[in-house]
């Protein structure tokens, strides 16, 4: 595995690079945030159906309660009624300021979730897990 370490004083945070890490990614979310009951991963259509029932479970062995949002993939899912429908789903899960938002795929999913990780409730815990070189480029640069 690569670990890279991004140095910016008090919101400094490493990025890891490697195959096969998502089954490691509930264990590496409960360190980090120990008071984290709730998580939320937000996919798209694309992406969901290929890897988030393997972090849903990453994340429930590590004790967390997880809930799904999907969106439609692309650019025209980037708007604010995408926007308002997640943040809804993350109040109605019941998440809380030391919950976590994780979003699994590339850009859209990233921007959109970021977004609504920052928005909601004044700012929560965000994960990006990008799932191919250019999202990891993206969030890299632009997370």
């Amino acid at each position: 595995m690569k670990k890279i370490h991004v140095a910016l004083g008090a919101h400094a945070y490493d990025i890891e690079i490697a195959a096969g890490l998502l089954p490691q990614v509930g264990s590496k979310v409960a360190a980090l945030l120990p008071k984290a009951r709730k998580a939320a991963i937000i996919s798209d259509t694309n992406v969901a159906p290929l890897y988030a029932a393997k972090l849903q479970a990453s994340l429930e062995e590590a004790g967390l309660v997880v809930h799904k949002v999907v969106i439609e993939a692309g650019e025209q899912s980037k708007n604010m009624q995408v926007l308002s429908d997640v943040l809804e789903q993350l109040a109605a899960a019941g998440l809380t300021r030391t919950d976590v938002v994780l979003t699994l795929g590339g850009g859209v999913v990233g921007d959109l979730g970021g977004f609504a990780a920052a928005s909601f409730m004044r700012g929560i815990a965000f994960v990006q897990i990008p799932t191919s070189l250019l999202a990891q480029i993206d969030s890299s640069v632009g997370g």
